[in-house]
């Protein structure tokens, strides 16, 4: 029982060491100087003056790049006339105002007392929205205004009540930022930082973000993280949660409004100094990395989120290399070496391994954090034997191959007539292990000898297709190619492609001059149907016009059958009318009455206007006029019949 009891204590305990030195991702970029050189332009219009926003887009991002502003008098000046007397300043454009004035810092005083009294009629009013209070308690926090108690209570009371009609992102952002500068008062806005995070989505495992995007998600950064800091918390979001973060907002650097650059700039900011998380990245310097025998070092760049080296040097350790292909294991616990001329670089001789050619990936270590990082191993390809000749079409005897050395060409010749084929053989071998190897493009390449403007467009590229045992094969017969060829006869350049990825010395060589007489220009079905490819038409040439025909109208009947027709459709309203005056109309009963007046009226109406659709109207514009007629015919009617129903219930 003791053994047990000693066994599952001893698993608990290996948990929990596990746990507390699990390494957690490092982020897998940085902000280069390229990239703040690229940003650095795109806020650079705004010291233009044209609008105070795109001017303190400006001035905040030269803050963060710790340039020096150019132009602080013009701007003070502009500033000045931009707040005027500050009475009338609504609370964003004094936070912008205010916001450059504490950084160029060389200003001359603000109309403070004007400016805290129009803020402050900002937060008492109950419409004030979540941004002009935000835009309100900052810019009071810049000027060392401080709310009394008493109002920020009341604040914070405004501020619950307000979300839970609207708890958007944007103003659970609003009210982490005015609630870190309330103080202990608004620590109820910690407990709403979780309601946050749990909206972020995460993308590819790598990235989380707010539905918004950049905006959004460096807003909520900065409220999160300035509100934890005010309240000495840390933030309720994990080790994992805050690397993706921020590779999420490296992922946007290539943004392009100065809105974005700042929105980049604050939050990276707040993430890299942040007390609770060092970032580390982990990751290949910005040329990357190609491993070859001439090149056998790999260097891994471990710097902070801005670029620069970590406050103290880590050691950096390769925990494994496995090829991408196979996984195949050749490195286990390898330490790199730091370089002498740059903190931020590591190096490792990978060639020690002899690892094939090919893609690998590393697992590295540093700080704690750990990243994969890919990198390619080249090698030289030789060419082992190449034989080229020709042979009988009909393959009677065996082909007849000379021996070329590269990089020579032949010195003689080939001769190639429409009963033989071209015939090329070669075999490519490692550099370094002397196997033969295959290439993603092999190529035979026939050109003409003597360039011109006629036929200049003969030149044609065949794929070489190795065997089993690697050797690549190419048979052209003459016959089935003079198609492709346009039956031009003459002499053509033999050449020797290959290229690859994964290649050091990929080359074009030529091997030989070869005299092609292909047969007379008659294409048989048999060569159109064999041909290595078919010329396509010219798809640009102008195409015939489309004209577009109507159904021709069916034949019409004869004029006498037309109006037989008609007769027979109008004989029962001539018949009506003729029984009518044979059994003789009483009127006397006709009621004289609006109703009756206007229901006749509109009855004729609809049909008189049946005969004019018949004759010329469209369907839509008789029911249209048919929607008015109707309605009142309909009501007229109704009137009508009612009328006749009670006088007859009255005579009875």
């Amino acid at each position: 029982m003791m053994a047990a009891i000693l066994f599952f204590l001893m698993i608990s305990i290996l948990s929990a060491t596990c746990t507390v030195t699990e390494t957690v991702p490092s982020v897998i970029s940085y902000l280069s100087e390229n990239d703040k050189i690229r940003l650095k332009n795109v806020i650079d219009p705004g010291l233009n003056l044209q609008d105070v926003t795109s001017t303190y887009y400006s001035v905040y991002g030269y803050k963060f790049l710790q340039e020096t502003i150019p132009n602080k008098e013009k701007i003070c000046n502009y500033l000045s006339k931009s707040i005027g007397d500050g009475n009338n300043v609504i609370p964003e454009t004094a936070f912008y105002i205010v916001s450059m004035w504490k950084i160029i810092d060389t200003c001359q005083g603000l109309p403070i007392p004007a400016i805290t009294k129009a803020l402050m009629n900002t937060i008492e009013k109950d419409t004030s929205t979540f941004a002009e209070l935000y835009f309100a308690v900052n810019t009071l926090t810049l000027l060392s205004q401080k709310l009394t108690t008493e109002k920020s209570e009341k604040l914070a009371k405004t501020l619950q009540v307000a979300l839970r009609k609207d708890e958007s992102l944007w103003n659970l952002g609003y009210t982490f930022h005015i609630a870190s500068d309330l103080g202990p008062v608004g620590t109820f806005a910690f407990d709403r930082i979780e309601d946050a995070i749990i909206q972020a989505d995460e993308v590819n495992g790598q990235f989380l973000q707010f539905e918004g995007g950049l905006s959004i998600t460096s807003f909520l950064v900065n409220g999160i993280f300035k509100l934890s800091s005010s309240l000495k918390k840390r933030p309720p979001l994990t080790s994992p949660q805050i690397v993706k973060l921020t590779n999420y907002l490296l992922s946007r650097r290539s943004v392009q409004t100065p809105k974005g650059v700042v929105s980049l700039f604050s939050a990276l900011n707040t993430l890299g100094v942040n007390k609770y998380e060092t970032l580390v990245c982990i990751t290949l310097p910005e040329e990357g990395v190609i491993v070859s025998s001439k090149q056998p070092l790999v260097t891994i760049k471990v710097c902070d989120i801005f670029g620069k080296p970590l406050p103290t040097v880590p050691k950096v350790i390769a925990n494994s290399a496995t090829k991408v292909e196979d996984d195949t294991a050749i490195i286990n616990k390898e330490t790199l070496q730091s370089s002498t001329a740059d903190k931020t670089l590591f190096t490792m001789d990978f060639m020690k391994a002899k690892p094939d050619r090919g893609f690998y990936k590393i697992s590295v270590s540093a700080a704690s954090v750990t990243n994969t990082i890919k990198i390619k191993v080249l090698s030289e390809v030789i060419v082992d034997y190449l034989e080229i000749g020709t042979g009988d079409a009909d393959q009677t005897t065996q082909p007849k191959l000379a021996r070329v050395t590269y990089p020579e060409k032949l010195n003689h010749k080939i001769e190639a007539d429409s009963q033989q084929k071209l015939v090329v053989r070669f075999l490519l071998k490692d550099s370094a292990n002397k196997k033969p190897m295959r290439v993603h493009q092999a190529f035979i390449r026939l050109s003409p000898a003597f360039v011109t403007n006629t036929y200049n467009d003969n030149e044609i590229t065949f794929v070489a297709e190795p065997d089993n045992a690697h050797v690549y094969k190419f048979d052209m017969p003459l016959a089935v190619a003079a198609i492709n060829f346009g039956y031009r006869s003459g002499d053509y350049n033999i050449e020797l492609v290959i290229g690859d990825a994964i290649l050091s010395n990929s080359f074009e060589w030529t091997i030989a001059t070869v005299n092609l007489k292909f047969p007379d220009a008659v294409a048989t079905e048999s060569n159109e149907k064999n041909a290595f490819f078919k010329q396509k038409a010219d798809i640009y040439t102008t195409k015939p016009e489309i004209k577009h025909m109507f159904r021709e109208p069916e034949k019409r009947p004869p004029a006498f059958v037309s109006n037989l027709f008609t007769g027979l459709c109008l004989a029962p309203a001539f018949l009506l009318i003729i029984l009518w005056a044979k059994l003789g109309v009483n009127i006397s009963n006709f009621p004289l009455s609006i109703s009756a007046i206007t229901f006749h009226l509109g009855l004729g109406g609809i049909f008189l206007l049946f005969g004019i659709f018949w004759l010329k109207l469209n369907m839509f514009v008789t029911l249209r006029y048919l929607l008015g007629l109707g309605v009142v015919t309909f009501l007229a009617g109704n009137k009508l019949l009612s009328n006749i129903a009670h006088k007859h219930k009255l005579s009875h």
